[in-house]
């Protein structure tokens, strides 16, 4: 196998890696939007038996528990891809940032099945919270590594005086988003099911109700029981989701504005531009789901696609960011591409 051919080998897997993770954070978040992380209540077998050689029929009998043991599985073959991708990145490349990335998913990954496994035992909605969280880091670095195994990462060009700025101003954004995120995260696994505020933009019919004090809670609850059928809140979640929805706001102001400062620039380059473009639309699309969300009385398939598509713009602004990053620095060569480096430029003095 030539060097250039096992190079888009490891790429691919790589890409593959991510592709993969995000269809397990999908099926992760459908898990926890219809509340069936509890479905398998023990690990790592299935109903005392051996997890991958549950019966399908037994599997089939409950939507719930469908979902769980899916995850589970799905989880088990991201390990194995990932450790595969580890086996190519030390087998094709040479040390450096592709072989520590390779190490860190790994870690990462074994984090997330033992995390995962503990929360079932345990049956804690705060290990399910972090168990969701390291699933975003466990994104980003994936996503590193395949960005580092491109051949943009080799040959990135020479970036302009503005491709720090605009590195630190994407990862900003990026922050406020996964800090959102984390909001997210609370609200669904503290308080699982059911929405702390069912309407947008007010909140219970009104800009800001006291929803601190005693009796305009009660109140609160009173209108959840009779009208919606729903169970009590907390003054904790109506406040997750206020801090929520004004982080998205802000999130989503920052990144038009983010957009359009970055590109404004002649020199800016057209893969910043066209990246920009789908991180914009990936942030409308975010806003839109999330107001779908109150408006339809939160539908699972509506809810688990805003847990997507913010897993998508979390990855997409740390990429971007890191992208620039490179244009801006030059990395050490490593034996391997010195010699060639000077191979091509004695090949390049004979001619």
């Amino acid at each position: 196998m030539q060097p250039n051919t096992s190079s888009r080998g490891v790429y691919r897997s790589a890409c593959f890696l991510v592709g993969a993770i995000l269809f397990l954070i999908t099926l992760g978040g459908q898990v926890t939007t219809r509340v069936a992380g509890m479905a398998v209540p023990d690990w790592p077998g299935t109903f005392g038996q051996n997890m991958f050689l549950y019966p399908w029929s037994s599997m089939t009998r409950s939507m719930y528990i469908f979902l769980e043991h899916s995850h589970r599985l799905v989880a088990s073959g991201v390990g194995l891809i990932t450790l595969v991708v580890t086996f190519l990145v030390f087998l094709t490349q040479p040390k450096g940032w592709a072989r520590r990335l390779a190490v860190a998913a790994s870690v990462l990954v074994v984090c997330q099945g033992v995390l995962g496994g503990q929360r079932v035992i345990q049956a804690s909605w705060v290990l399910g919270l972090c168990h969701g969280c390291l699933a975003q880091g466990y994104l980003l670095v994936a996503g590193s590594l395949a960005l580092v195994l491109s051949n943009f990462w080799r040959s990135p060009g020479i970036g302009d005086d503005m491709a720090k700025s605009r590195a630190r101003m994407i990862w900003a954004m990026t922050a406020l988003v996964f800090t959102q995120t984390i909001l997210g995260a609370l609200m669904r696994h503290e308080g699982p099911g059911f929405l702390s505020i069912p309407d947008f933009p007010t909140i219970y019919g009104e800009w800001m109700p006291a929803f601190w004090d005693s009796a305009v809670l009660a109140k609160i609850n009173q209108y959840r029981a009779i009208q919606l059928q729903w169970p009590e809140t907390s003054r904790t979640l109506i406040l997750w989701q206020i801090l929520h929805r004004t982080l998205g706001i802000l999130a989503a102001v920052g990144i038009f504005g983010g957009a359009i400062w970055s590109v404004k620039a002649t020199t800016a380059p057209s893969w910043w531009r066209k990246g920009v473009v789908g991180w914009v639309f990936l942030a409308v699309a975010q806003v839109l789901l999330g107001i779908s969300i109150l408006w339809t009385g939160r539908i699972p398939e509506v809810a688990t696609l805003h847990v997507l598509i913010g897993a998508g713009l979390t990855l997409t602004g740390w990429l971007l960011g890191l992208a620039s990053w490179r244009t801006a620095h030059v990395l050490p060569l490593v034996p391997k591409q010195k010699s060639e480096s000077i191979r091509q430029y004695h090949g390049r003095g004979a001619r």
